[in-house]
């Protein structure tokens, strides 16, 4: 078991190359992401898994043998990949943190044609102005082809910080569809990560998410 660390604290771990090897191509934000899919929608087919990644068929298969070797997943006959109770605690810690996820149309709320927003509970303290956010996922997907848009619930209200603006005034639709989507509460925070790409949305979200989550 993974006694004394956080979820993010196994799944960098999960991610760092074994002494003297060549580094993954999949990082930390991307073995969540895995995770996540696996728990969901268990079996789940190495196929299907590469389909819905970005890091391609050998990272894939590279990272769902860690995940396998460290006892997270074992395969279910030719079925695919289900989650261990070793697994099942993991996942368990990480979706109750991050308890939903979802592709979302909000085209004036990102700036790339594919957005996929994360509700993330109880973080709003953790936003100061979303610049960490947005960048993180820039690093994570390209410049000029992955972004972030973070948002805080607050006082009953989605706000876009550093302020306190109300932005149902101004992205009516997209604060809606938000809000009836995710349910955020206060103090919540709805990560939108959005890219040229649907896959890399997904991950460039997980990996601004993460710095919500930075070690103290």
């Amino acid at each position: 078991m993974f006694v004394g660390l956080s979820w993010k604290e196994e799944l960098v771990r999960l991610a760092e190359p074994a002494d003297g090897r060549v580094p993954h191509a999949f990082k930390a934000h991307h073995a969540a992401v895995a995770l996540i899919m696996i728990g969901r929608q268990q079996p789940l087919g190495r196929y299907e898994l590469c389909q819905n990644m970005s890091i391609g068929e050998g990272s894939a298969r590279t990272l769902l043998k860690r995940l396998t070797e460290d006892e997270y997943t074992n395969a279910d006959g030719k079925q695919g990949q289900k989650l261990t109770q070793k697994g099942q605690t993991l996942f368990g810690q990480l979706t109750r943190d991050i308890p939903l996820g979802l592709f979302l149309d909000v085209p004036r709320l990102v700036m790339y044609e594919y957005a996929y927003a994360n509700l993330v509970k109880n973080r709003a303290q953790k936003v100061n102005d979303g610049i960490r956010q947005r960048d993180e996922a820039i690093i994570q997907g390209g410049y000029g082809k992955a972004g972030a848009t973070t948002l805080t619930y607050k006082g009953g209200m989605l706000t876009m910080p550093p302020g306190s603006f109300d932005i149902l005034s101004e992205y009516g639709d997209e604060v809606v569809l938000v809000i009836d989507s995710l349910k955020p509460e206060e103090a919540d925070v709805v990560v939108i990560g959005s890219a040229t790409d649907a896959n890399v949305a997904r991950e460039v979200s997980m990996a601004a998410v993460m710095t919500l989550f930075e070690v103290e």
